[in-house]
């Protein structure tokens, strides 16, 4: 008997379907996969699993006992539980009691038990990583770690359901491994698994059976056995275009070299910016590196050892301790992200909720932010300009938007990514970071993503592209260092660039 069933879920917004018609069945034990495109409607019906959310038409029930929709407090009662996304966090609280924040450990008499909370929070923290600061307040983490947080928040309820979505989008691989223990472990000892990623490899290493979404529909489900038939899925998810789109990223190697290598026969490798000795707090030790005009760069290294603070530092979010750096060959004071950007250096963050978006305003205000602050008679708002542009922007990134006027905070996660992107295309864009910018995003809107930031490449633009994902970066960058302890340790082009080599030098070891 399934211990949570789910007939007919419908859920609308507005004129647009998020989920028609869905049902699901989760066993004890098992560990579900659930695969889709940005917008296919799994986050969707996870928040409804868990009472976030209430559905239009349709039922839930626990072992047989139905459960009333859109209850948050009834779905945890019940047991179950859900890691978001997006950390809701309260970032004044110190990391020990976010992890219990809603569900206090008391004692007889409704005290809060504060030593216990304590040990607990470190057991659960620690199951997911080692050497953390439990007084730290959680708004001080790297983003990396609040999801950490939020996830030893649904452990710390030892739910018998437990929902994941995109538990891994943020964290390094050292973390996944862990994750993915802490789940086998949970499953085994009879916890339901809904599991919901973008990553092929951990779903065939953890899950069970994989149901796909498609526009908000069912599209299929199939067992893994340890073996996952990807080329169904992506049929499944997307047909000709998610198989075309997954081909792209392995084709995308293939033209960055060709195009480096036609750079460097046919002109005089001018460097677009260079960095010598860049430090900043314990993160950045001493960092070295030249960005050719034109081409793809990327930065691997494991979480924590500087990566994050590299682009922060170069986009003026981070004052510098020493270090110096130039662009177009002149010598560069970095003073602030507005002087970054008046010179053409411009940042994707990672966090595009907290750091990239206004979610509660529209699509064309978010896009035009960029356009209206930086025009050169700030007093006179060319509103038709602006218009065209966003228009612009929407068609060139495929943005699927109802309406511009729509808020961002509909918008699927891939959507509001390009967003963050598009609002950079009305800037003479000299040098272009981006921190993890496919992160939660479907391999479509990754294939546009890439594209776009190739096409602002071959335009004259260089890029910095940070990615959690090594096998992304080997695909679409010209060259790659990679940073350990603060420091770059290897520089890889051409053949070099391989596995073996990023993996050596990503624990500090010889790349050759």
């Amino acid at each position: 008997m399934p211990i949570l069933t789910a007939n007919g879920i419908t859920r609308r917004y507005g004129g647009v379907v998020a989920l028609e018609n869905v049902s699901v069945e989760l066993k004890a034990g098992e560990v579900l996969g659930l695969l889709g495109a940005n917008g296919s409607g799994k986050s969707t019906l996870s928040s409804i699993l868990a009472g976030d959310n209430r559905p239009d038409h349709g039922a839930l029930s626990l072992d047989g006992v139905a459960l009333p929709p859109g209850e948050p407090r009834a779905a945890r009662n019940a047991g179950i539980a859900i890691a978001h996304q997006h950390p809701g966090l309260a970032p004044d609280l110190p990391v020990w009691e976010n992890v219990f924040l809603g569900a206090e450990v008391c004692r007889a008499g409704r005290f809060l038990n504060r030593s216990a909370a304590r040990r607990r929070a470190a057991e659960l923290l620690t199951s997911l990583r080692t050497g953390w600061d439990l007084d730290m307040p959680a708004g001080r983490l790297s983003v990396a770690d609040q999801q950490l947080v939020e996830i030893a928040k649904a452990l710390a309820l030892e739910p018998r359901v437990l929902i994941f979505d995109e538990p891994t989008a943020a964290l390094a691989a050292a973390e996944v491994d862990s994750l993915i223990r802490v789940i086998r472990s949970l499953a085994a000892r009879g916890t339901a698994i809904v599991f919901i990623s973008h990553r092929m490899a951990e779903i065939q290493a953890l899950c069970d059976r994989v149901m796909v979404l498609c526009n908000g529909r069912y599209a299929g489900e199939l067992q893994v056995q340890g073996r996952l038939d990807e080329a169904r899925v992506l049929a499944w998810m997307g047909g000709a275009a998610g198989g075309a789109a997954d081909a792209h990223l392995h084709d995308a190697a293939q033209q960055s070299q060709q195009r480096l290598r036609t750079s460097a026969a046919n002109d005089d490798g001018r460097v677009a910016l260079s960095a010598r000795g860049l430090r900043a707090g314990a993160r950045l030790r001493g960092v070295d590196f030249d960005l050719r005009q034109g081409e793809i760069l990327g930065v691997a290294g494991l979480q924590g050892h500087g990566q994050e603070e590299l682009l922060d530092a170069l986009a003026g979010y981070r004052k510098l301790d020493g270090g110096e750096i130039a662009l177009d060959g002149a010598p560069l004071t970095v003073r602030s992200p507005r002087h970054m950007i008046d010179a053409g250096v411009c940042l994707v963050p990672n966090d595009r909720h907290r750091q990239g978006l206004w979610l509660d305003h529209s699509v064309e205000f978010n896009l035009a932010q960029v356009a209206a602050n930086f025009q050169s008679e700030p007093w006179r708002l060319r509103r038709q300009l602006i218009r065209r542009f966003v228009d612009f922007a929407v068609s060139r990134l495929r943005i699927k938007t109802a309406d511009v006027r729509q808020p961002v905070r509909a918008l699927s996660g891939g959507n509001q990514q390009k967003i963050v992107i598009g609002r950079w295309l009305d800037r003479q864009v000299k040098v272009l970071l981006l921190s993890d910018p496919t992160k939660g995003v479907d391999v479509i809107a990754r294939k546009e993503i890439y594209e776009a930031i190739g096409a602002l490449t071959e335009a004259g633009a260089a890029a910095i592209v940070y990615a959690s994902d090594t096998d992304e970066l080997l695909a679409v960058c010209d060259r790659l260092i990679v940073m350990y302890e603060g420091r770059v340790v290897a520089q890889l082009e051409g053949p070099e660039m391989n596995e073996a080599r990023v993996t050596s030098a990503l624990f500090g070891r010889s790349a050759a």
